[in-house]
């Protein structure tokens, strides 16, 4: 009998904003949702109570028989763990949600991989709707490049294929436009705004960041 894409197992790496929203969007479509981690056992409770899902805040923990494994975790703290992260579930499938991370930070770490990319700002107090956000996805095969392509459909009208190079182009473009606007709220209201966002935004995406943020006076 052929499974639905639907019955498809997922572990979230990671609780913010972002994975938040996600996870969610696809327990309310019926994908299975089986474990959340996060360093912080409030947040990885929160959501996994929010869909039915066991929680850990132990990287060793991490369910190893899921089929799907989505990482949404800040850039630098994703490549800092990211070892750890795949240890002994280097089969299934991995994917990040980083517009400025290229695919291949996977390679020679786990066999498949990709990247599902939703083009949106989030925040765990409002609800987006999915169906209207633009969602990029990537994988080093075309199988995996199907699958992603057929759970992002489940999610959205807008599902496309993108390389890491139209990916980084598209997220720096994303950042201009939305953190413009804040900035000049921020600006009418007296503060400084997301121009260092930006800035940072802008030099990750060119591979220009430096990890020592005191060399920016930040």
């Amino acid at each position: 009998m052929k499974r639905s894409i639907e019955d498809t197992s997922v572990v979230f790496i990671g609780a913010g904003n972002l994975a938040t929203n996600l996870a969610k969007a696809l327990y309310y479509k019926g994908f299975r949702i089986v474990q959340v981690y996060s360093r912080t056992e409030e947040s990885a409770r929160t959501l996994a109570q929010a869909v039915e899902a066991a929680y850990t805040t132990d990287l060793s923990s991490v369910a190893a028989d899921a089929r799907l494994y989505i990482v949404s975790l800040k850039d630098a703290a994703f490549v800092q763990l990211l070892p750890e992260i795949v240890a002994g579930k280097e089969n299934a499938l991995w994917v990040h949600t980083a517009g400025s991370i290229p695919m291949d930070v996977w390679a020679g770490k786990v066999n498949r991989y990709g990247v599902f990319y939703p083009m949106q700002t989030f925040s765990k107090q409002r609800t987006v709707d999915f169906r209207q956000i633009p969602v990029f996805v990537e994988s080093n095969s075309a199988e995996d490049t199907r699958t992603l392509k057929d759970i992002a459909s489940v999610l959205s009208e807008n599902v496309y294929e993108a390389d890491s190079e139209q990916r980084k182009s598209l997220h720096l473009a994303a950042v201009f436009t939305c953190n413009f606007t804040n900035h000049m709220y921020a600006l009418a209201a007296g503060g400084y705004g997301c121009g260092r966002d930006i800035v940072e935004q802008f030099l990750k995406v060119k591979g220009l960041w430096m990890a020592d943020e005191r060399a920016f006076g930040w």
